[in-house]
Formats: C-alpha cells, structure tokens, sequence
C-alpha cells in the first residue's frame, strides 16, 4: 500500500471508531438520559439557578425594606408639620385655663393661627379643598347623603356640604359629602 492509502485508510479507521463510540453512547444512555458530560453541566445550572434566586430574594427583601423607610419618612414629615398646630392648641388651652371669663379675640386669633397652619402643611402636601357648593354634583368627587326638593334652576346642584371633599395631587383624597336639589316635579 501507498503512503497515501495507509494515511487514508488510518483516517477512515479513526473516523469508524468515532462513530462506533457514539452509537455505542447513544445505546448507552438513551436520548431521555443525560450522558455523563451533560449531568456534569447540571450542577453549573442549578448553582447559577440558586444563585438568582438568592440574588432576587435579597432584592425583594432590600426594596421592602426601603418601602418601609420610605414610609416612615413621610410620617415623620407630616407629624413635623402637625407640631405648630398642637402648641398653638395648647397655648390657647391654657391661655383660656388662666382666664376666668372666656376672651373671645384671643380664641378667635388662636383658631385663625391653627387654620393658617393647617393651609400651609397642606398646601406643601398638594391638599386642596373641593369647592363643590352651587355646582353640579360629580359623583367622581362627590357622595350623595341627601337630595332635597329645590327649584329647577337648582336642579342636579349640590345645595349643602356635609362633610368637606379634599383633592390631593390631583386626586380625590376623600369625597365630599353633599345634598343635591332635585326639581320638583309638575303634575
């Protein structure tokens, strides 16, 4: 044989070994079974698995953390805010406590002190007030409790305010409780 021959003759012989090997592995662990290198992969998965799971938990756990403080920041804030309105009501407490007769002008300075500052924390909050008085009822910002006969230029108007509605950031904060005029019928 040629040089040539043997050289092809000992590539075709590696190449049926190859071959050989394969189907014998395939006979070995069928395609339903990992074959020994990919259940060596296996344990790289499950730890990077393990790993992103750990990583997402501590997330989870870091950003409810942070909720929290968040939270609690805010009620700091607003209970800072609150402050001045609870001295200016103690003070007229006991400006009152020290008066045998009641003074009207220094309760009536104290009550316009606490609502000034009660429009500043909540001016500083984005709290507004609804003004809903001799307007049409909007049952998106408004909660009917009454509706009372009323003439027809009043009709569907809200005539009384029961309790106060608040916006805050441009949303309803807490509903205004209303009376609605209703049109008398004519008969």
């Amino acid at each position: 044989m040629s040089k040539h021959n043997k050289k092809h003759q000992a590539e075709f012989e590696k190449l049926a070994e190859e071959q050989l090997a394969q189907e014998q592995a395939q006979e070995a662990y069928p395609e339903d079974e990992p074959t020994p290198a990919a259940k060596t992969e296996e344990p790289d998965y499950r730890e990077q698995y393990v790993r992103l799971y750990a990583e997402f938990d501590n997330y989870r756990k870091r950003t409810e953390r942070e909720k929290a403080a968040l939270i609690a920041y805010g009620k700091k804030d607003f209970a800072l805010k609150m402050l001045p309105m609870y001295e200016v009501l103690l003070r007229q407490q006991k400006n009152l406590q020290e008066k045998k007769e009641q003074d009207l002008k220094s309760l009536q300075d104290g009550m316009r002190m606490i609502l000034t500052e009660l429009d500043k924390a909540f001016g500083a909050e984005g709290i507004q007030k609804m003004n809903v008085l001799k307007k049409p009822y909007d049952p998106a910002t408004q909660e009917v409790v009454a509706m009372i006969p009323a003439p027809k230029e009043d009709d569907g108007l809200v005539i009384d305010e029961v309790k106060m509605g608040f916006m805050m950031q441009g949303q309803v904060l807490r509903p205004a409780s209303v009376v609605v005029g209703q049109a008398k019928e004519d008969k």
